[in-house]
């Protein structure tokens, strides 16, 4: 673009860009406020009302849980037609880039999701598949989490809204065998989207590629076992993720409620959250203790240093002849102490 002004906002900060347009941070001159505003470009009329379809699927069904959509309009920038998508600006940033700087928690994670999931239960009652559900999809606020980005989404038995293909390694085997997209398919993006947080996966798309045989293990629901859980991650976890993402869609979830429930049911203890490649830092949510646990090398052993207020709790602190065992024993700690056994 030649100018930083479109129409009656000033470009600011580019803030991203994916299959369908670009994402700014905008000042709103009339209102004098900052917006998000998402600009699609639209070749001719028909794509116009194409583009259109989002901001019209956003307008129609709000939801707390959802980016808010302010307006919608047309414009000519440089002698060319665009749609510009106005939204609601939530300067805490996406999903993605919070597990990229390790700044949620795997507590934190569990509520994200569990926003994301009451959006999809709305939406899904309101006959609307995401069919684009990833951390880069997911805007943190004060009030949690907010599901964003409509541009894949279908109007059930209405109309399409763009391509029917989600991102693509979190597309469920029975796409490539019936290419086609249903509410299962969402529960599996979601899934998807939580192994990847949990594991604090910061690098997904340069990982996978890394990965022999992708195509094939992509296509047939395989890509999160080959991948391999993080040796924090408690089995109550693994369980949900592996049903979430179970290649059967008669084993998976059937419904955001049954995901967003099975997440609920879980009892959360220490909110532990990585603060290194071999130490954590968490608060117990129920007394409001904080704990810290740290593998220490010396020139004779490795050892683990559990701590409760900055005390050493000596019943956990253990000391290894290897550095292997010291890992097991730190991330089995950590593992155990996050939710609680019943």
């Amino acid at each position: 673009m030649k100018s930083n002004k479109i129409g009656k906002y000033e470009l600011l900060e580019f803030l991203g860009n994916g299959a369908f347009g670009y994402v700014y941070l905008a000042l709103d001159l009339g209102l004098n406020a900052k917006k998000a505003i998402k600009i699609l470009n639209a070749p001719n009329v028909e794509d116009v009302m194409k583009k259109l379809e989002e901001a019209q699927i956003l307008y129609k069904y709000p939801h707390k849980n959802i980016v808010k959509l302010n307006e919608a309009n047309v414009c000519d920038i440089d002698s060319k037609l665009h749609v510009i998508i106005d939204m609601e600006y939530l300067p805490k940033g996406n999903f993605e880039n919070a597990i990229k700087e390790r700044r949620v928690s795997i507590h934190d994670t569990l509520d994200i999701i569990v926003d994301c999931l009451f959006a999809l239960e709305y939406a899904h009652k309101n006959g609307i598949l995401h069919r684009d559900v990833k951390p880069a999809n997911i805007m943190l606020c004060d009030i949690g989490a907010k599901l964003s980005d409509f541009g894949l989404a279908t109007v059930l038995g209405i109309q399409e809204a763009a391509s029917p293909r989600g991102y693509i390694t979190h597309l469920p085997p029975e796409y490539f065998e019936w290419n086609c997209t249903t509410v299962l398919t969402d529960i599996f993006a979601t899934g998807v989207t939580l192994f990847r947080a949990c594991n604090y996966i910061d690098n997904w798309d340069s990982k996978v590629k890394c990965i022999p045989n992708l195509t094939t293990l992509i296509n047939s629901g395989q890509l999160i076992d080959s991948l391999g859980f993080a040796p924090f991650i408690p089995l109550k976890l693994k369980k949900v993720i592996n049903k979430a993402c179970n290649p059967s869609p008669d084993q998976r979830y059937q419904s955001a409620l049954e995901f967003r429930q099975a997440i609920e049911k879980i009892r959360k203890n220490i909110d532990w959250i990585p603060t290194g490649e071999r130490s954590f830092r968490g608060k117990c949510i129920i007394t409001n203790a904080i704990f810290s646990i740290e593998l220490i090398e010396t020139k004779t052993s490795f050892n683990v240093e559990v701590k409760k207020n900055n005390r050493k709790i000596g019943t956990y602190c253990k000391s290894f002849n290897d550095e292997n065992s010291a890992s097991n024993y730190l991330f089995s700690y950590v593992s155990k102490t996050l939710f609680c056994n019943n």
